[in-house]
């Protein structure tokens, strides 16, 4: 059977698989010239409703479909987005194309799709188990040099070194910059990048001179994406 025609019926199958618990859109992420096909959840809020009524019936010993938790990955943030162009937008010389690259909290896969557009071999890791079947089904079209992986930041190890890593609104919570921090430390090469999109939460203010007392330098920009205008932080670990 030729290549084209067994991907086909991998997507097939697979959208078939997500569509039996989501309703979706099959949407498109414009990159500059490029054009990045995207299916998405079509009602976040509608996935979070599913959540807590899950969650009420595992009170009455009614066990849920998986594990519990905000689904933080069923919307595409505008982090995320950012960072996607930001990449697309680098030029030539700035491809990916060779790099292992990681996609980190990846939640429906915009970022690690786009980075597999530009050439990058990625992983694409989320905690959540849900999000991972649209990060793949986002990147089928690149299998040959894209997984996906259940992933907790907390303590997980890989046991792989990535070029660049990214995270797009990851720095929600000040709790979670410390583990961020020790796992791009044992997952970044040598010259490894973090790249971390971050859309103007008041409560994140602080962390660039945060991740900077840790010995990490920085490199600040900011990309409008809608009505948010989104930090991106290009960091380095220093020695």
């Amino acid at each position: 059977m030729l290549y084209a025609e067994t991907a086909s019926i991998e997507r097939a199958r697979l959208l078939a698989r997500i569509r039996r618990e989501f309703a979706v859109v099959e949407d498109v992420v414009s990159l500059g010239e490029r054009r990045l096909p995207f299916v998405r959840v079509a009602d976040a809020d509608a996935v979070l409703d599913a959540v807590c009524a899950q969650a009420e019936l595992e009170d009455q010993g009614v066990a849920p479909k998986r594990e519990l938790r905000m689904p933080y990955w069923a919307a595409v943030w505008e982090s995320g987005v950012a960072l996607a162009e930001h990449l697309a937008g680098r030029g030539v010389d700035h491809r990916l194309a060779g790099l292992s690259v990681l996609d980190l909290g990846c939640g429906m896969g915009v970022v690690g799709a786009a980075m597999a557009l530009l050439g990058g071999r990625v992983t694409l890791a989320d905690i959540d188990t849900a999000s991972l079947l649209f990060a793949r089904l986002n990147t089928l079209a690149w299998s040959d040099r894209a997984r996906v992986v259940r992933c907790d930041w907390h303590g997980d190890d890989l046991g792989a070194r990535f070029d660049l890593i990214a995270g797009g609104d990851v720095l929600y919570d000040a709790d979670q910059w410390a583990p961020i921090e020790a796992f791009a430390r044992r997952h970044l090469a040598a010259q490894g990048v973090l790249l971390l999109g971050e859309p103007g939460r008041l409560n994140a203010d602080r962390f660039p001179a945060w991740l900077e007392s840790l010995g990490w330098s920085i490199a600040r920009s900011t990309r409008v994406v809608g009505e948010r205008t989104v930090r991106i932080y290009e960091a380095h670990p220093n020695g």
